[in-house]
């Protein structure tokens, strides 16, 4: 059985980027289909730039899809990344003056930007677990928050010195995470991700609060039977998920734009949902999940930008493949549930 329901997860998978690439082809009626498949191959792979575009894509990806991946973990839907991660980004910004310019000072930076998004993520968490709220309404509701308290901040106390544009002062040099490679943009973000991936690899699987998380994600009431509350774990694991989306936010800040300003990180937490549920919520899946998609953003994203395909077709395609994947997912769940209860009345 357990077999079984391996490959039908792998089909599931590939069934939602081959409906992807068919609602793709059904869109693009002025192009071909195939061209713009080559056109994309071509860029994200087989282009220097293109290429790291995507790794550099994929950074912040890894970090928000490790968030949603643990918080899935529990059947809790954190869909706040994007105001977590503007959460994480204002701290960090905010600190910027009053720490020293030095690696301590950018520490202290990536540490604001881990708390103000656990801060943000724990209003939900409270709202979820000690009012029993519906974490889905309240994380989408605290997104249009922080993008208007952001809009705020960039035209009022945080904006930059001449009063002109909506944005920040720039963070000194010795507060920018250093540049990796050179002659590219790939910055220490990227070792960051790497180690949120092995660290939230050990926290799901080696540790107690690992086993809670996939015990009230299994069962809530055998969980609750078992001593485990499901409300804690709630408001912890939405509190865990926004620290980890507000270092998203201080890492793109202090490794890509090195100052405040809106727009910063369009939507980089919707697509970390279909990262981590392409990689089956499996937290050392899911750097290789950020960098497919970063993949087919490059590539689209030059075509969209050239004018051969329209640009929200990226987003449509995103859609596309996690509608297909929770469909085939809730299939598959369900067979094998009827495959146990007629193995156990046989």
């Amino acid at each position: 059985m357990t077999d079984r329901s391996d490959i039908a997860r792998q089909a599931v998978i590939a069934a939602a980027c081959i409906v992807a690439l068919v609602v793709g082809a059904i869109l693009l009626a002025g192009a071909n289909p195939l061209s713009v498949a080559i056109g994309i191959g071509e860029r994200a792979l087989f282009t220097r730039s293109g290429f790291l575009e995507a790794v550099l894509r994929s950074i912040p990806l890894t970090i928000l899809g490790l968030g949603i991946a643990l918080a899935f973990r529990a059947r809790v839907f954190n869909i706040g990344m994007d105001g977590q991660l503007i959460a994480g980004s204002v701290v960090a910004m905010a600190l910027a003056p009053l720490v020293p310019l030095d690696a301590f000072g950018l520490l202290l930076l990536l540490s604001g930007g881990i708390v103000g998004g656990a801060a943000w993520g724990g209003i939900a968490g409270v709202i979820k677990g000690r009012f029993g709220g519906n974490e889905i309404i309240a994380t989408i509701m605290l997104n249009y928050v922080a993008l208007q308290i952001l809009s705020w901040l960039v035209r009022g106390p945080m904006q930059e010195t001449m009063r002109i544009i909506p944005r920040s002062d720039p963070l000194d040099a010795a507060l920018r995470l250093p540049i990796l490679f050179e002659a590219t943009r790939i910055h220490a973000g990227l070792l960051i991700a790497l180690a949120a991936v092995v660290a939230v690899a050990i926290l799901a699987r080696r540790s107690r609060y690992g086993f809670k998380l996939a015990v009230v994600g299994a069962n809530a009431h055998a969980a609750r039977y078992a001593g485990i509350d499901p409300r804690w774990i709630a408001g912890s694991v939405l509190t865990l998920s926004g620290a980890l989306a507000g270092l998203a936010g201080a890492v793109e800040i202090t490794g890509i734009y090195g100052r405040l300003q809106e727009g910063f990180a369009p939507g980089f937490g919707i697509t970390a949902i279909a990262v981590a549920l392409v990689a089956r919520l499996n937290p050392l899946l899911v750097p290789v999940s950020a960098l497919g998609f970063s993949l087919l953003y490059a590539g689209l994203g030059t075509l969209a930008r050239n004018g051969v395909v329209p640009f929200p077709i990226i987003n449509i395609l995103e859609g596309a493949i996690i509608f297909v994947f929770l469909a085939g997912s809730v299939y598959v769940a369900h067979r094998a549930k009827r495959g146990q209860a007629e193995t156990a009345d046989g």
